[in-house]
């Protein structure tokens, strides 16, 4: 029986990665080889501070590491300044509010795991009033996976009392590894997935998690 409801933030909550995407360009888009440097560093992957980090590398590479380090904060600065008005104002995933609402009213416990740091990610959810029906958050002071196991030694939740919906292979993968059930937002086509685990949206949720809870399946 699903008791625990776990939701990935951008993307899933919220109708945001282009707000970010948009965010990264503008962020070095004035900065002498700055899209060559934001490509390579982004190949390798990582979260915004790597990222940049990567960066402040790439173009400062014969200065110092103080130099580069003051040079990366900045650039993460101005990405989350950048980031923060737009995805406050971003329109929410259909259905997400309402599903929120439904699954707290049948008393389930709900949490978001970003990868958005965590200081950011609490101000978020404020302003998008959210908060109301969470448990908790938790950003990006730690991995998918290691939030994942988090929140259910919180909880004491087994993976099969556990639902995780995310659009990323971040999410995917966690929810692989620990064992639990995953719901895949595939509206951006982020991640390949198939069946009634696959949701373009947050609307057929609310009736997945019933017919998990009542052990009947839903018609095709």
């Amino acid at each position: 029986m699903i008791r625990v409801v776990i939701f990935d933030f951008d993307g899933t909550l919220a109708d945001t990665n282009g707000v970010k995407e948009a965010c990264l360009h503008r962020t070095v888009a004035e900065l002498n080889g700055g899209a060559a440097a934001l490509a390579a560093a982004r190949q390798e992957g990582g979260d915004r501070s790597q990222i940049f980090a990567k960066v402040a590398q790439q173009l400062s590479a014969n200065s110092d590491a103080q130099a580069v380090a003051a040079q990366a904060r900045a650039l993460v600065d101005a990405y989350s300044r950048c980031c923060a008005s737009g995805i406050a104002a971003a329109p929410e995933r259909s259905g997400a509010v309402r599903t929120l609402a439904a699954l707290a009213r049948r008393r389930l416990h709900l949490w978001v795991l970003s990868a958005t740091p965590d200081r950011h990610l609490v101000g978020l959810l404020r302003r998008r009033g959210l908060v109301c029906w969470l448990k908790g958050s938790l950003g990006s002071s730690v991995t998918k996976e290691d939030g994942l196991r988090r929140i259910m030694a919180i909880e004491r939740a087994d993976r099969n009392s556990v639902l995780l919906v995310g659009d990323g292979p971040d999410d995917q993968r966690a929810a692989r590894a620990v064992g639990v059930k995953f719901a895949a937002v595939v509206a951006e086509n982020r991640i390949a997935a198939r069946g009634r685990f696959a949701v373009r949206d947050l609307r057929p949720l609310v009736p997945l998690i019933d017919s998990l809870n009542s052990g009947r399946r839903l018609s095709a």
